[in-house]
C-alpha cells in the first residue's frame, strides 16, 4: 500500500513536467519516425545538368533518362561551364559531351569517351551518383545501337570517365569533420546556455539579478558570450584537428569561414534562449537540449542528404539554422564558396536567429 502510494506520486510528478511527458511519450515515436522513414541514406533529388548541343542526341536521351527516373532533378544553370555549374552548387553532376558530339563518335562506328563531373563533397550522394549515370549510359547506348546495328553492349565502346571533384578519393573523414564542427558548436552553445539560465532560476537567484542595477539584455548577454567564447575554442579546435590529423582541405576564405561562424552562433543563442524559457531546473533543460539536439542533427543533412527527406521535412529542413550552417562549412573548405552560395545559406540561418530571438525575448519576460 506504501509502495503504490509512492509511486502514484512519482508518475504525478512526472506528468506534471510537460518537457518529461514530451520525452518520455512522444520522442521514442518521433525517433523511431526519424530513423526508419525520413532519414536515409538512397540519394534522390540530385542536381544533374549536360553541356550537350541539341543535335546530340544520345547525351540528351541520357539525360531525359535521368530526368525521368526518381533520381534526378533538372539544374536550374545559366553557366556554359559544367564545373563552375558544379562547383556553385546548382548541380551535383554534370555531364561533358565530348568535342564534335557524342553521338557522332558513337554511330560512326568508333569509341567514345564520356566525362562525368560529380560533386564529392557528399560522399554518400556521390558514390550512388556515379553508379547511377554508368548504369543509364550503358542502358541508352545499348537500346539505341541496338535498334541500328543489333546486339550490342554499350560498355564495350565506351569509354566512361566520371571525374570525382572535391574529394577525389571518396573520403568520408573529408564529409563528416565539417559535420562535426557544427554539431559541437551546437551542442555547446545550446547546453552551456540552457543550463546556466535554467540553474539561476533553480536556485532562485534569478529574481536576485532582475531587482538588480543589471538589465535584462544585460543577463541575456552575460549568459550567451561565454557560450560563444567556448563554441569558438572548439569550432577552431576541430579545425585545427582536421587541418592536420584527417588532412581536411581548406579552399576557401577563412573569414567567410569566421563570419558564418558568428551568425550561427546568433541563430543558435536565439534558439537556446527560446528553448529556456520553458525550463525551470536544470535537468528539464538537459532533456530540452537533448531533444533539441536530436531533432536538428537529425533534419540537418550532416547524417543523410536533405534531397532524401519526404517534401514536409525537407521544409523543415531548411528552416534549420544547422542545414545552412553544414552547406556553407562543407562548401568553403572544401569547394571555396563564392559570394552568391554564402548569401543563399546565410539568411536564412538570420531569419530563424530573428524569429526565435523575438519569441525567446518576449517569454524570457513573461515567465520570469
Amino acid at each position: 500500500m506504501i509502495l503504490k502510494g509512492f509511486l502514484k506520486k512519482e508518475i504525478k510528478q512526472m506528468l506534471r513536467n510537460p518537457i518529461m511527458v514530451f520525452a518520455l511519450l512522444f520522442m521514442p515515436i518521433v525517433q523511431a519516425f526519424l530513423l526508419s522513414y525520413a532519414i536515409t541514406n538512397e540519394p534522390k533529388n540530385i542536381l544533374i545538368t549536360t553541356d550537350a548541343k541539341p543535335d546530340d542526341y544520345l547525351v540528351n536521351r541520357i539525360y531525359e533518362h535521368a530526368l525521368s527516373s526518381r533520381w534526378f532533378v533538372g539544374a536550374a544553370s545559366y553557366d556554359n561551364n559544367p564545373f563552375n555549374v558544379v562547383q556553385s552548387g546548382r548541380a551535383n553532376v554534370a555531364i561533358v559531351a565530348p568535342k564534335g558530339g557524342f553521338s557522332k563518335h558513337i554511330f560512326g562506328g568508333g569509341g567514345a569517351s564520356l566525362q562525368v563531373l560529380i560533386d564529392a563533397s557528399n560522399v554518400i550522394k556521390a558514390q550512388s551518383t556515379s553508379a547511377y549515370i554508368r548504369y543509364l549510359t550503358y542502358s541508352v547506348i545499348k537500346e539505341e545501337l541496338t535498334k541500328k546495328v543489333g546486339n550490342v553492349t554499350g560498355a564495350t565502346i565506351i569509354d566512361f570517365s566520371p571525374r570525382i571533384l572535391f574529394n577525389p578519393e571518396m573520403d568520408t573523414k573529408l564529409f563528416t569533420v565539417p559535420a562535426v564542427m557544427v554539431f559541437v558548436v551546437a551542442m555547446t552553445i545550446l547546453s552551456l546556455i540552457c543550463t546556466s539560465i535554467s540553474k539561476e532560476k533553480e536556485m532562485g537567484t534569478m529574481e536576485t539579478l532582475i531587482s538588480s542595477p543589471i538589465g535584462k539584455k544585460h543577463i541575456i548577454l552575460g549568459k550567451v558570450f561565454p557560450a560563444i567564447i567556448i563554441a569558438f575554442f572548439n569550432f577552431v579546435s576541430i579545425i585545427i584537428l582536421g587541418l592536420l590529423f584527417f588532412h581536411v582541405p581548406f579552399r576557401g576564405r577563412i573569414d567567410m569561414l569566421f563570419e558564418t561562424f558568428f551568425i550561427f552562433c546568433f541563430a543558435m543563442s536565439a534558439i537556446s534562449i527560446f528553448v529556456s524559457t520553458f525550463c525551470s531546473s536544470q535537468q528539464q533543460s538537459m532533456l530540452a537540449v537533448m531533444m533539441t539536439l536530436f531533432l536538428m542533427m537529425m533534419l540537418s543533412g550532416g547524417m543523410a542528404p536533405v534531397e532524401t527527406m519526404p517534401i514536409f521535412l525537407k521544409s523543415v529542413a531548411y528552416a534549420n539554422p544547422l542545414t545552412h550552417f553544414i552547406f556553407l562549412t562543407r562548401n568553403i573548405m572544401l569547394k571555396g564558396c563564392n559570394a552568391a552560395y554564402f548569401i543563399k545559406h546565410t539568411w536564412p540561418i538570420l531569419a530563424s536567429g530573428m524569429v526565435f530571438l523575438s519569441i525567446g525575448i518576449k517569454r524570457f519576460k513573461q515567465t520570469l
